[in-house]
């Protein structure tokens, strides 16, 4: 485990690093997709790999949206944008998420996802109910005055997998399942000011190659040669499109076809189901007593 150990605690601190200086991007006015080829950049600058496309989700948007190339959004100030950042170092990884808003009104909201991450990483100790940890998270969002998403959940992390065992529920549920000393969790509470459940959206720009068949498309076997290289981590449509040509058309197309022939997986873009605002916060927990965390 020693060397796992020492590169999880890289992965996070190189994850701590870029989440502090992408904040001096995030401002009113400025494009998405600027702030996340520049995070993406400084990932690369590090000798290290993102672990899924810069994450910028805006509003009552939850997760899975990564700007497309021709993404003209900007940030506005009375937008609350979630940042996920996830840094992979030679297959161990660095997941962490912060929300930020220029609108005092929107302060409670990302607090309530801040102190539920903080309370409930107190809890990440061998032998600890986990159970106990998703209850502290429901109870502390709601001592704000808001809900939890539901249908949203943090995750165990191993080699090249984002989502290994446990699933961490945001909300309270019945188990029996205890958390065991060098397991890694991604602690992820979402808090909303909507209804608490997450839906999928149309949208889709992240995918992951689950297997390799034979296709007939010479674009698609170019974005299968590409996703190899990634070992199963998710990828972005925009890092696609300078090996088809940039073309846009011939990416989606090649896209359609590896789905259809279930080559690759994907992440619709997910969205709050009655529209409410969204905060997020997430660091990467390895559980000790007391508990690392590796990207602070």
């Amino acid at each position: 485990m020693q060397e796992g150990f020492e590169k999880y605690l890289k992965a996070g601190k190189i994850a701590a690093e870029i989440r502090e200086a992408s904040k001096e991007l995030v401002k009113p006015g400025v494009k998405i997709l600027d702030i996340a080829e520049a995070i993406e950049k400084m990932i690369y600058d590090k000798d290290a790999i993102p672990a899924f496309p810069i994450n910028i989700s805006i509003n009552d948007i939850a997760a899975h949206y990564t700007p497309q190339k021709v993404d003209e959004t900007t940030i506005k100030e009375s937008d609350i944008t979630k940042i996920d950042i996830g840094i992979c170092v030679d297959g161990y990884i660095g997941d962490t998420a912060y929300s930020v808003s220029f609108d005092k009104k929107n302060d409670k909201l990302i607090e309530a996802s801040r102190a539920a991450l903080d309370e409930a990483i107190k809890l990440c100790v061998p032998d600890a109910l986990l159970s106990d940890v998703s209850a502290k998270i429901e109870e502390t969002i709601k001592s704000f005055g808001f809900k939890p998403i539901s249908n949203l959940t943090g995750h165990g992390l191993d080699l090249y997998d984002l989502h290994a065992e446990p699933q961490v529920p945001n909300i309270s549920f019945k188990s029996s399942y205890r958390l065991k000393e060098d397991q890694v969790i991604a602690i992820e509470p979402f808090a909303t000011n909507g209804a608490g459940m997450i839906k999928d959206t149309e949208n889709i720009f992240i995918y992951r190659l689950v297997q390799i068949k034979p296709t007939r498309n010479q674009e698609a076997r170019k974005i299968i040669s590409f996703a190899e290289q990634r070992y199963g981590l998710p990828l972005a449509e925009r890092w696609l499109m300078p090996i088809i040509g940039n073309n846009l058309f011939k990416t989606r197309l090649a896209l359609r076809e590896l789905r259809l022939q279930e080559i690759i997986y994907d992440y619709p873009v997910l969205k709050e189901v009655k529209g409410g605002m969204i905060s997020q916060a997430e660091h990467t927990i390895i559980v000790k007593d007391p508990p690392i965390v590796t990207t602070i």
